[in-house]
């Protein structure tokens, strides 16, 4: 189920030699676009700021456009008003249905009920509906597949000072309970940043707010997790502060560390995988037109600058980062004053100009800016803008979209994100994205699989229903941790079928079971390799016994075997690991539980249960772990190179439930500096998959 038939493979390489060998120097396959705009001038627009985003909001397979109007909505020198959806086809033509009383704002989409149907979430100026739907500065509002119809859930949004202006929008699913959550930044001065969690429902409840009166904004805010600790945070254009880092609970923090701060907001904010690792990075344009590319490293807590030859001083100031060639590198798009320009990235802060197109002629402004739908299914993607034009008080908004035109002949697919190095926690909301190059009426079934094994499996479906629009939101499975994870998506068609996986493992961390270090580089591979936990080398595994039959013995065939899986019911692993020089020293591993549905979704063994909360922490977090039984026990702080640095515990320990606050010091009492250190646990000799504590100072 993996492979691109052999076919398949070699016409599609002839058609990206093609797409090359027939556009300009400098227009390459992804970098070139042609407007198709036909239907996007119902209505006419007004004029400012606005929100655009891509989606596919009736799920037919054709991606959408999607916004809740400029400055004139609702029915103020336009007839736009409430939740505008421009309906996508194959003929790459638009036709637009309006809903509500209200507009001028930002706009977000997502599955806030876990219905499977897409619902928005929006910030908006002009409140001005009698009704519930439309009546708050922040709405989110459920969708019935079509688009078109909308029902109010948005009891205790804008109930905490929100009195002016609310406007760009975004979802994530910052407490990992399963549910998207909302924030919303005002446009201007007045209200700031404003954060609120789903309840599951219908009602919110506010978990954080920056900024307000004293501070301005603009107009842009994305979720993403930047410091790879699974937590969603946050980026937005917002005076003072722009980069916010979430704890899992619906707190943040800022989280500048070395970039600059500035007097007045950035114009615009995106947030991409520069550098590959799975955390997401930051590009920044202003007013200057100076554009910028940040990448953070997470273990010394700073941004290093990518930013490479990018422009300064330009007539850029919006940004976007997307693979628009489809290479494995972030490419980084800027719009400004009528025109468009396209770097590409090679995951090293390089950048190289490769097209630039005038996208408005005259004095123009940029209003708004998306990179991402796959418009024409050619398996690139297309780019959605606002641009202003002519001169006050004249001037009025005109909705583009820009398909790009390179020739594929062959069905592929092209996986978006995950991409590898991610983390994410079991029970949370996701989306997961990808491109096809296929018309959607030309599939008969569309599948998503994960694996928590690796890329060989064994895979377990996730979906049989999902439309090829490009994301599908899931719920990340109640099961083990793993850092051996991968998504495997595959398109029935007539002639047969087309898989591609995600490039590299990410990781899932479920709060019980075995650490996903101690899963991907003990359990799980044959005799003689090298036994880790985290970054500690303890030997190599000798032997490993797994009662495959459930019989209660173990048998020749099922010492030292290759994995492979199970039928469901309860296990019991012993692996042997030797350092080279002392005899053998066994880890037993009791009670893998595998589901037939699920595959193995839960795992108790003999190891301590060891917690550390809060974490990241700041100036103290408290390291919480389960003894079965009594034992000589310690607890050690390690640096990332595996050096202790703290002795927390050094005695006999009872059987039962320990704590010990760490207050960040070394030995010595001396305060550490900010970075990841590594918390080990050792009872009897054996050593137990470490925890990695976050300190932030």
């Amino acid at each position: 189920m993996k492979t691109l038939t052999s076919f398949f493979a070699i016409l599609f390489l002839l058609s990206q030699a093609f797409s090359q060998e027939t556009t300009s120097n400098r227009n390459m396959v992804g970098f070139h676009f042609i407007e198709s705009s036909s239907g996007l001038n119902n209505p006419e627009w007004d004029t400012g700021d606005t929100e655009i985003e891509f989606a596919d909001m009736n799920q037919d397979g054709y991606v959408d456009i999607i916004s809740i109007g400029d400055h004139g909505s609702p029915y103020i020198n336009t007839n736009e008003h409430g939740i505008m959806v421009w309906f996508g086809d194959e003929t790459g033509t638009w036709s637009v249905e309006m809903n509500g009383n209200f507009g001028y704002g930002g706009i977000a989409v997502g599955d806030v009920n876990r219905d499977g149907l897409w619902d928005v979430g929006y910030g908006m100026h002009h409140n001005y509906s009698s009704t519930d739907f439309g009546d708050q500065l922040i709405e989110a509002a459920l969708g019935d597949g079509t688009g078109v119809n909308w029902i109010p859930w948005d009891d205790g949004l804008a109930t905490n000072g929100e009195d002016y202006g609310m406007f760009a929008t975004d979802f994530a699913d910052i407490n990992n309970d399963g549910y998207l959550d909302i924030a919303s930044l005002s446009f201007g001065s007045g209200n700031g940043l404003h954060i609120y969690l789903n309840n599951g429902d219908g009602t919110w409840t506010q978990s954080y707010q920056y900024g307000g009166a004293s501070s301005n904004s603009n107009d842009e805010i994305h979720f993403g997790d930047i410091n790879k600790d699974g937590y969603s945070d946050c980026a937005a254009t917002q005076q003072g502060a722009y980069v916010f880092f979430g704890d899992g609970n619906g707190n943040f923090t800022t989280a500048l560390f070395n970039m600059p701060s500035f007097s007045s907001p950035p114009s615009d904010i995106a947030l991409g995988d520069v550098d590959g690792d799975g955390g997401k990075d930051l590009a920044i344009g202003n007013y200057n037109g100076d554009i910028k590319v940040w990448v953070f490293d997470e273990v010394n807590l700073q941004w290093i600058d990518y930013s490479g030859s990018l422009p300064t001083g330009s007539d850029y100031y919006f940004v976007e980062l997307f693979d628009l060639d489809n290479d494995g590198n972030i490419d980084l798009l800027a719009s400004g004053k009528g025109q468009l320009g396209i770097w590409s990235g090679d995951g090293e802060g390089n950048w190289n100009l490769e097209n630039t197109m005038l996208t408005a002629s005259g004095n123009a402004y940029t209003s708004a800016f998306r990179v991402g739908g796959d418009v024409d299914h050619n398996g690139f993607a297309d780019i959605a803008l606002v641009q202003e034009t002519g001169s006050w008080p004249s001037t009025q908004n005109h909705l583009k979209c820009f398909i790009e035109t390179s020739a594929v002949f062959l069905p592929t697919l092209k996986v978006v994100f995950p991409r590898g190095g991610e983390v994410f926690y079991q029970n949370s909301d996701q989306f997961t994205d990808w491109l096809s190059s296929i018309d959607p009426a030309s599939i008969y079934d569309f599948e998503i699989y994960y694996s928590l094994r690796g890329e060989n499996g064994p895979w377990i479906m996730l979906t049989s229903s999902a439309a090829n629009s490009g994301r599908y939101q899931w719920t990340i499975p109640q099961t083990i941790s793993s850092n051996n994870c991968f998504l495997m998506y595959s398109m029935k068609i007539n002639s047969g079928s087309v898989e591609t996986i995600t490039p590299n493992a990410f990781t899932i961390l479920g709060e019980d079971g075995i650490e996903a270090d101690f899963i991907a580089d003990s359990l799980f591979v044959q005799p003689q390799s090298e036994i880790h936990f985290t970054d500690q080398s303890i030997g190599l595994l000798t032997s490993w016994e797994w009662d495959f039959d459930n019989d209660g013995t173990v048998d020749a065939t099922e010492r030292n075997p290759v994995y492979s899986y199970s039928l469901p019911g309860i296990y019991t692993v012993k692996l042997s690991v030797s350092d080279g020089q002392n005899s053998d020293t066994e880890i037993k591993v009791d009670y893998i539980t595998v589901d037939e549905n699920t595959g193995i979704n839960n795992v108790t063994s003999k190891q301590p249960e060891l917690r550390v909360y809060p974490n990241p922490f700041y100036n103290n977090t408290q390291i919480t772990y389960y003894l079965k039984n009594s034992g000589r026990t310690e607890l050690l702080i390690c640096n990332m190179s595996g050096q202790k640095i703290r002795t927390l515990i050094s005695n006999n320990q009872s059987a039962g439930e320990h704590s010990v606050v760490w207050d960040g010091t070394d030995d010595s009492g001396k305060q550490l500096d900010s970075g990841i250190y590594l918390c080990r646990l050792c009872v009897d000799g054996y050593f137990y998959p470490v925890k990695k504590c976050l300190l932030v100072r």
